[in-house]
C-alpha cells in the first residue's frame, strides 16, 4: 500500500529531510516539497532529488497526484495548514505539537473524524525496537504489575541565554515549550510501552532564562554550524524551560511519579 502512497512535504528545515529519508526508507514515494518560499522549495527539490518544487501550499492541494501530505513547518502553521490539507481529503502526519491550544488540537481530531481520512502526530520514539520489546513484556504480564513509573528527557540544546531560536517565543511555538517539544515525547512513550492512560497531573514548569539574546538573522534547528555572532537584542521569554510533572494514571488507586525536564542537560531516554 505504501508504494501507492504519493507524500509531499510541508517545511524545508531540519524536520523535512527527516521525514524524507524516514519515508523513502519504507519505500513511500515522496513526489514534491514546499518551502516558505519558492526559491526554498526550489532548492530543497534539487537537493533531496524531488520531482515538484511547489510555489504555494494552495498547490499542494490541488495536486491530485498527492493522497498524503507530512507537516513539518513551525508550530504555529501547524492547525491551518493540517485543517486545509483534511479538507482537502488529504492524509496528514503532522509534527509535534499538533497545534498551538488544546481547542485547536481538539478541533483537528474531530475534522479527521469528519473528513475519514487519516490523520496522526509524529511520535517516533515509540516505534524504536527497544521500547516496542519493553512494550510486549508489559502488556504480557512478564515484568508483573506496574507500581511506579520514574523517568526523564533531558537535553542541552538552548542551555545557555545567548542561545536562540524561534520556539522559545510563545507565539511561535505556543506557551508551552520544553514540555511540548520533548517531554510530549516521553509522555506518549510511556503510556504506549505500559498501556495506561495519564488521568491527572500536576506541573512545575520553569523559565530559566526570562531574557534571551536574540541575533540578528535566524539559526538554524540543530545545524551544527557554529558562527559569530555581533548584534543581538533581549528578548523576553515566557516559555518553559525545564518541568517537573507528578502524574496519575487511570487504574485505581495506584500513583506514578514522572521527572521531566528540558533543554538543561544531556539527552537521554527514560529508564524502563
Amino acid at each position: 500500500m505504501a508504494n501507492n502512497l504519493a507524500t509531499a512535504i510541508i517545511g524545508t528545515g531540519f524536520m523535512g529531510p527527516v521525514h524524507t529519508e524516514a519515508l523513502r526508507r519504507l519505500g513511500v514515494q515522496v513526489y514534491g516539497i514546499l518551502g516558505s518560499s519558492p526559491e526554498k522549495s526550489r532548492r530543497a527539490a534539487e537537493t533531496l532529488g524531488f520531482a515538484k518544487a511547489y510555489s504555494d501550499y494552495n498547490e499542494v492541494l490541488s495536486d491530485k497526484a498527492i493522497q498524503v501530505i507530512h507537516i513539518t513547518t513551525p508550530n504555529r502553521f501547524h492547525f491551518e495548514q493540517a485543517s486545509q490539507a483534511l479538507k482537502a481529503g488529504k492524509h496528514v502526519l503532522c509534527e509535534k505539537p499538533l497545534a498551538m491550544t488544546t481547542q485547536e488540537s481538539s478541533a483537528l481530531v474531530d475534522l479527521a473524524t469528519q473528513c475519514e481520512v487519516a490523520a496522526g502526530v509524529n511520535y517516533n520514539i515509540r516505534y524504536y525496537p527497544l521500547n516496542i520489546e519493553a512494550r510486549s513484556r508489559i502488556l504480557t504480564g512478564e515484568l508483573g504489575a506496574i507500581n511506579s513509573i520514574y523517568g526523564s528527557y533531558v537535553q542541552d540544546w538552548l542551555l545557555y541565554p545567548t542561545d536562540y531560536n524561534w520556539r522559545v517565543l510563545a507565539e511561535e511555538g505556543g506557551t508551552l515549550r520544553a514540555v511540548a517539544d520533548i517531554g510530549t515525547h516521553w509522555l506518549d512513550l510511556v503510556q504506549t510501552i505500559t498501556g495506561l492512560e495519564v488521568a491527572s497531573v500536576c506541573a512545575n514548569l520553569k523559565t530559566v532564562h526570562p531574557i534571551r539574546q536574540r541575533p540578528e538573522g535566524e539559526i538554524e534547528t540543530f545545524s551544527g554550524q557554529v558562527r559569530d555572532i555581533e548584534t543581538t537584542e533581549s528578548v523576553e521569554i515566557q516559555t518553559d524551560d525545564s518541568g517537573a510533572v507528578l502524574l496519575r494514571f487511570k487504574g485505581g488507586a495506584h500513583r506514578f511519579s514522572v521527572g521531566l525536564s528540558g533543554y538543561l542537560g544531556t539527552q537521554k531516554l527514560p529508564p524502563l
